[in-house]
């Protein structure tokens, strides 16, 4: 059985296909791993949304066949680690299922609780190692008031804004992909 890791955003659309999609990439060929994604409140059967498929067609990526999904108790059970694109995503996987909690971060945070694991920790060890070692254990309520909408680390949404929001959240995205997926590469076998 590999390690699922679920990727999730709002429409399941825009920020967690990207994810999904680059964090899938960069662990092909590696069976230890699946990714997939969805959404707190997706847009069903919906592809990836313009421009972000043109940008990932552009990295090489098949965004062919991507169909957006909702999130749900099952989906949440099987993953044996959650990322999300912003802190009140967090929040809503463990509203949905407090079983959930050590296992879900936020994209940025997980990459910078993962920073500095021993190695050989196996993926189950590493995601409860990040889980002890997450800068600030708070998860906060799907209604909770944030500033300017957004927290710190969070990936901004682009959804009905120009190509500039979508370069400015892959911007984000990229670089988390990269680390994240060098640090589950480095999990024993």
């Amino acid at each position: 059985m590999p390690f699922r890791i679920l990727t999730v955003c709002t429409g399941n659309i825009c920020r967690s296909p990207a994810m999904h999609l680059l964090l899938a990439h960069e662990l092909a060929g590696d069976e230890r791993f699946a990714v997939s994604s969805a959404g707190t409140h997706a847009e069903v059967g919906w592809p990836v949304h313009p421009p972000m498929d043109r940008m990932l067609i552009a990295r090489g990526i098949d965004v062919e066949g991507f169909s957006a999904r909702q999130a749900d108790r099952h989906m949440l059970e099987e993953s044996g680690l959650i990322l999300t694109a912003t802190q009140q995503h967090r929040g809503w996987v463990a509203e949905r299922d407090p079983r959930t909690v050590r296992r879900v971060f936020t994209f940025t945070e997980f990459a910078d609780a993962t920073t500095g694991a021993p190695a050989g920790l196996e993926s189950a060890e590493l995601v409860a190692w990040a889980a002890s070692h997450r800068p600030a254990v708070r998860v906060r309520s799907i209604g909770a008031a944030t500033r300017r909408g957004y927290d710190e680390g969070d990936i901004l949404d682009p959804y009905g804004r120009g190509d500039a929001a979508f370069t400015a959240a892959l911007l984000q995205i990229d670089p988390l992909v990269q680390r994240v997926a060098r640090v589950l590469k480095s999990c024993a076998a």
